[in-house]
């Protein structure tokens, strides 16, 4: 492919921004911050699962992560060797690997729950498009490359999406 240079500054200015969605992403899904982890995603953005077809626009996006959060389920995503390329001043592709920990029992008095395996690893593969509002995901792509298979966290075919 070839791209027009992007000068030295402008490069690491999008991987800033387009590593900071990456880790927002799992802030957002974590905390159970609808607004926030739909609002990551450009208008006719997506999100996709090895179990279900992918979930296209903000409504589909956020529907998702709703019946995710009414599941009960607590999880802490862990996001790493986080790699961006910047393809010009207004799209960029990237991955990351992904370290998902879920647990569905209940909280101590301190608020913790007992500390399990992981329930997933594998890796994101991004891309990334600047808006009027910054920087956003225009899709992002998970691949398992393990997953427990007493998992308790539901997967995507556990949610039911009005299309």
């Amino acid at each position: 492919m070839n791209t027009p240079a992007l000068a030295p500054e402008m490069r690491m200015l999008i991987t800033h921004e387009c590593v900071r969605l990456q880790h927002l992403y799992c802030q957002y899904a974590d905390r159970g911050d609808v607004n926030g982890f739909t609002g990551l995603f450009c208008r006719d953005g997506s999100v996709a699962v090895p179990e279900h077809a992918a979930f296209v626009g903000e409504a589909a996006i956020g529907a998702a992560m709703q019946q995710l959060i009414e599941t009960g389920v607590t999880n802490k995503h862990i996001s790493t060797n986080n790699l961006i390329e910047p393809l010009s001043a207004a799209h960029a592709q990237g991955s990351c690997y992904l370290i998902v920990y879920a647990s569905a029992a209940p909280a101590d008095e301190r608020g913790m729950r007992p500390l399990e395996h992981a329930s997933t690893v594998g890796h994101y593969d991004d891309e990334f498009v600047l808006t009027d509002t910054g920087w956003k995901f225009k899709s992002r792509q998970l691949t398992r490359t393990f997953r427990r298979t007493d998992a308790i966290a539901p997967t995507a075919s556990d949610i039911k999406v009005e299309t």
